[in-house]
Formats: C-alpha cells, sequence, structure tokens
C-alpha cells in the first residue's frame, strides 16, 4: 500500500509541480511543510514576480521580470518556510532552449545584455551566428534573462 505522501509526491511530479521556481531560500518540500498560503510573501515581493501557485502557495513568475534577492519575502513570512539568507537562495540555474533565434541565425544578445552576473555568453564558434552559452558557475538563476528573451527561448534548468 502507498503511503498518502508517495501518492502526493507522484501526482505532484504528474502535474509539473517539480518545475515550479519557488521563491529564493525556499524548497517545494519546506513550503509543503509550512506554508499556509497566506500570500504575505506575495505581497512583500518589490518585483512583483512571486505569483499564487497551485494551493495558493508561492512560485516565481519570471516573465514578471527578476529576483533580486532583496529577502522581502523571507522577513514577510511568519512560517518556517525560508531558509536562512546566508544559504544559496536556490540551486537552479538557466538554459537556452531551442528556440532560441540564434539558431535560426538571427543575431539576438538581449539575454546576455540583461544578465547581471554576466553568466550568458556569445560563443562564435557556433555558426552562422554564434551560441548563446550558460556558465552555470556565475548564473545566480535571478531569471533577468527570462523575462528580457523576445521568444521565451530560456527556462529554469536544475
Amino acid at each position: 500500500m502507498r503511503s498518502a505522501s508517495s501518492a502526493r509526491d507522484r501526482r505532484e511530479f504528474l502535474l509539473g509541480a517539480h518545475k515550479i521556481p519557488r521563491p529564493p531560500w525556499s524548497s517545494e518540500i519546506s513550503i509543503r511543510n509550512a506554508c499556509t498560503g497566506c500570500g504575505d510573501c506575495i505581497a512583500a515581493c518589490p518585483e512583483a514576480i512571486l505569483i499564487k501557485g497551485r494551493g495558493a502557495t508561492p512560485a516565481v513568475d519570471f516573465s514578471k521580470g527578476e529576483c533580486t534577492f532583496c529577502g522581502a519575502c523571507a522577513e514577510a513570512c511568519a512560517e518556517e518556510v525560508f531558509a536562512p539568507r546566508d544559504t544559496a537562495p536556490w540551486q537552479h540555474t538557466v538554459a537556452i532552449e531551442a528556440g532560441c533565434m540564434m539558431n535560426d541565425g538571427i543575431s539576438c544578445q538581449i539575454c546576455t545584455d540583461a544578465c547581471p552576473q554576466t553568466a550568458l555568453r556569445v560563443d562564435l564558434s557556433h555558426r552562422p551566428v554564434g551560441a548563446i552559452m550558460v556558465d552555470n558557475d556565475a548564473c545566480n538563476g535571478c531569471g533577468a534573462c527570462i523575462s528580457a528573451c523576445p521568444v521565451a527561448a530560456i527556462r529554469v534548468g536544475a
């Protein structure tokens, strides 16, 4: 017999919940275990990138902009959802998808210009116009490039 938590984990995996970016210093597990869905963290976000996800829990919508890691969401939360701010805010970086205009021979570097970490660069060894490469060591996953991309070819990656 399967436990209730394993059934929930399977359901969330099948529904794609594992792909929902959560606020910095939080995780799917901490939200599942401690979030009440009050919305205080969402209201506190000065960048307005936090939205109500499934179950009224917070999720990040990078199409609205980038995370500046200000910590307002963590400060506003009365529950134990957020880890201390001296830890890494999250483990994700970004990935360039096949829909990038550079793959069609159209030169575009908007994402590289938007990246505050200079984690994106153009590799001119790829012809005809180059390819965007992600330096995962430099990428902090802020999402600035995601909202800047004119064709939505950047996604949150692991």
